[in-house]
């Protein structure tokens, strides 16, 4: 049976992108508090912060190849592939 897909609010989005700014791994107490305040499960927090650092690693390295690569060059396959798609989400129990 599949997951229903969360649907974050654009207010728990926010907040969320503000603790990952400060850190990119969430874990202990500061997950359950975060979770608390945000009205949402332990588990949606993690795995929301496992999706994001892919998203960064993934957006860091694709700025790394534009920077190396020439003007007028075609970008890499995995740069052009389509960016937020949701498809790659991962879920992983505890």
């Amino acid at each position: 049976m599949k997951r229903v897909r969360t649907v974050f609010t654009p207010e728990q989005l926010e907040r969320l992108e503000k603790e990952f700014l400060k850190q990119q791994y969430m874990v202990g107490t500061e997950r359950v508090d975060l979770a608390a305040n945000l009205h949402l499960t332990e588990t949606q927090v993690k795995v929301w912060f496992q999706n994001r650092r892919i998203k960064w690693r993934k957006q860091s390295l694709e700025q790394k190849e534009a920077k190396r690569a020439p003007r007028g060059t075609p970008p890499s396959p995995a740069a052009t592939e389509e960016k937020d798609s949701g498809e790659n989400d991962i879920e992983v129990e505890d």
